[in-house]
């Protein structure tokens, strides 16, 4: 089969490092796919260094946590932390300057997808006490 192949490019050495220390998988979650979206999956996870059924259990683990962060989402964190910083600024009577604006989106920019995940984790964090 060639999904199973395709996850043969990771050397023995990056398998058992990884194995070291988990719970043994011995349950399989199966979904029907079409030879396209296979192929969309593989690049998908070829593109982050994983095999195919590593990608799998992590996309299909996260939906079902609720951790799933789109870009719309992490766009919307961005314009939270930028609408906050420049708020900053006009509540202590500060005038931004237009190299301090450029140099806060720069920031953001670098930023705003590790924010996306503390946001995220503040909620799962606020529905588990809830």
């Amino acid at each position: 089969m060639e999904a199973e192949t395709q996850g043969s490019h990771l050397n023995l050495e990056t398998r058992i490092r990884r194995s070291k220390g988990r719970t043994g998988r011995t349950i399989s979650a199966t979904a029907k796919v079409t030879r396209d979206e296979q192929n969309e999956m593989e690049a998908a996870a070829m593109q982050r260094g994983q095999s195919l059924s590593e990608w799998c259990r992590e996309v299909l683990l996260a939906a079902a946590r609720g951790e799933t962060i789109t870009p719309i989402f992490t766009e919307i964190v961005a314009i939270r932390q930028l609408l906050n910083s420049t708020l900053r600024n006009v509540a202590c009577g500060e005038v931004m300057t237009p190299q301090a604006f450029q140099t806060e989106l720069q920031g953001i920019r670098s930023s705003k997808h590790k924010a996306a995940v503390e946001v995220m984790q503040q909620y799962a964090r606020t529905e588990v006490a809830q």
